[in-house]
């Protein structure tokens, strides 16, 4: 189901923003010297449940968030509007 975005920040901007994907890779370090014992071959997205874990950043302030923030401030504007 589509989402509808709000910045939290400037409270302007509903139609602008960039979709910020995170990807994890493991590794290992000696934890004396910091050296990189082991590395990954694989990235892997960090789940939230079900779905990929999400950052959002308005393009009009720059504010970068959880997908969640822009998505509950969206909700309580159209509420506050009724």
């Amino acid at each position: 189901m589509p989402q509808r975005y709000v910045c939290p920040i400037c409270r302007q901007n509903r139609s602008q923003f960039e979709i910020i994907y995170r990807l994890a890779q493991q590794i290992q370090k000696d934890p004396e010297t910091g050296a990189l014992l082991y590395v990954s071959d694989t990235l892997e997205m960090p789940m939230l449940g079900s779905r990929p874990e999400l950052e959002v950043r308005c393009q009009s302030c720059g504010y970068t968030g959880t997908e969640s923030i822009f998505i509950k401030t969206a909700a309580k504007e159209e509420r506050s509007t009724r």
